[in-house]
């Protein structure tokens, strides 16, 4: 996903654009596992594509991605600040600007931040709905110090 086009996924219908909801969202397996039978890469969709979108952002930094500049977020400057609310609140924050800029296709209902002390680690639960479905989703994910 180095190259990654985020673009509004519509139809034209005369001078309107209408969000095609039938349309499944979908992208090759990261873990580059074969097709028992064809031998292509596995490809995933629905949920699970916008999930690994998901961890791709939270673990590339700003400015990270050469001639992307725009994907990535802040969160690793933030978790060396001291374990408090404070700092579950601005990863919350940055978060939550993040995913809204970055992946469309995912409407966010509720974003936690729990730090874990004894572990040195924040957990953050994302409950998201993709863009024309009514199920929610919730995707996890650890941030390490």
């Amino acid at each position: 996903m180095a190259d990654a086009q985020y673009t509004e996924l519509a139809i034209e219908q005369g001078a309107k654009k209408q969000h095609d909801r039938n349309y499944i969202y979908s992208d090759i397996d990261l873990s580059f596992k074969e097709h028992p039978s064809t031998g292509d890469l596995l490809k995933i969709t629905g949920y699970t594509c916008i999930k690994q979108s998901m961890r791709n952002i939270l673990q590339t930094r700003e400015f990270e991605r050469i001639g992307h500049p725009e994907i990535g977020s802040n969160l690793q400057d933030l978790l060396f600040d001291p374990m408090s609310a404070i700092t579950e609140t601005r990863l919350r924050q940055s978060i939550e600007t993040t995913m809204g800029n970055l992946e469309p296709r995912a409407i966010i209902r509720d974003i936690q931040v729990f730090a874990e002390d004894d572990r040195n680690r924040y957990r953050v639960k994302i409950i998201f709905s993709m863009m024309g479905s009514q199920s929610s989703e919730t995707f996890e994910q650890f941030l390490y110090r």
